[in-house]
């Protein structure tokens, strides 16, 4: 148990400061590529999403115009006349 306390002691008292190196605290070359790829895969998700979103927004207003125009066509009465008329020798304009 001794030898446990004293490893203990020896291991938290070792002076460890100053040796590091400056690549020891950076993510280094493969942090930096994963970003990158990573903000890159962003931007490009982002922007499909904007056009899938605008297309579906499109489609849903040329329905509603549509649907529009279909519900003024049922409201127009449409008269038909008795006889065939001849548009060269008619007289009504």
């Amino acid at each position: 148990m001794n030898a446990i306390y004293a490893s203990v002691i020896l291991a938290s008292t070792r002076n460890t400061f100053g040796t590091e190196k400056a690549s020891d605290y950076g993510p280094g070359f493969l942090g930096f590529v994963f970003t990158a790829v990573m903000v890159v895969a962003g931007i490009f998700l982002m922007r499909d999403m904007v056009r899938r979103v605008r297309r579906v927004r499109y489609q849903s207003e040329a329905e509603q115009r549509q649907q529009q125009m279909m519900d003024e066509g049922e409201k127009r009465t449409l008269e038909e006349p008795d006889e065939p008329i001849d548009p060269k020798t008619s007289e009504d304009k």
